[in-house]
């Protein structure tokens, strides 16, 4: 039992030491995550319900959805990670933290604007979160008003038939 006591703790502190760079970026990922996952439920309108037995439920909860989200979740840190380890093989150590850091980041925008979008359907008459949204994902022209989108479609439709001629 001794043995197999002493080899765990060598494999936990070995795992520790590879993911103590980038744990960091891992908590990212995960606070952007439970974001998402949160501003779902709420668009979902999902309701949580206190009873007798069980002590708690939900009311108009699917969980295939939560499972589909934590397949991605586990999926986009399992290709994070193999990339890093394979960074890591080619003996560029300090530059497999890049990487992580860059591919944790694409996937943080995603899970914060998916988010927010789920938030402005939850919030339809909230503006902030509407413009927030359109910030983020670069939806310049729903954030302007209507005879400056009408303005810009214009312009479009013009230089896209001198573009043609």
């Amino acid at each position: 039992m001794e043995k197999y006591k002493e080899f765990l703790v060598l494999l936990s502190a070995a795992v520790a030491a590879y993911f103590d760079t980038t744990i960091t970026f891992l908590y990212a990922l995960l606070i952007g995550f439970a974001f998402n996952i949160f501003a779902g439920l709420r668009a979902d309108e999902v309701k949580f319900v206190m009873t007798r037995f069980p002590s708690f439920g939900f009311i108009n909860y699917k969980g295939q959805k939560l499972v589909d989200s934590l397949k991605e979740l586990c999926l986009i840190t399992f290709i994070t990670y193999m990339l890093k380890a394979i960074i890591d093989l080619m003996n560029f150590e300090e530059k497999s933290a890049y990487v992580v850091q860059v591919l944790i980041a694409i996937a943080i925008y995603y899970y914060v604007k998916n988010g927010l979008r789920n938030l402005s359907k939850a919030y339809p008459k909230v503006r902030w979160i509407k413009m927030l949204y359109y910030l983020v994902s670069f939806k310049f022209r729903e954030m302007m008003p209507g005879i400056v989108n009408d303005a810009i479609k214009k312009e479009e439709e013009e230089s896209g038939k001198e573009g043609k001629e």
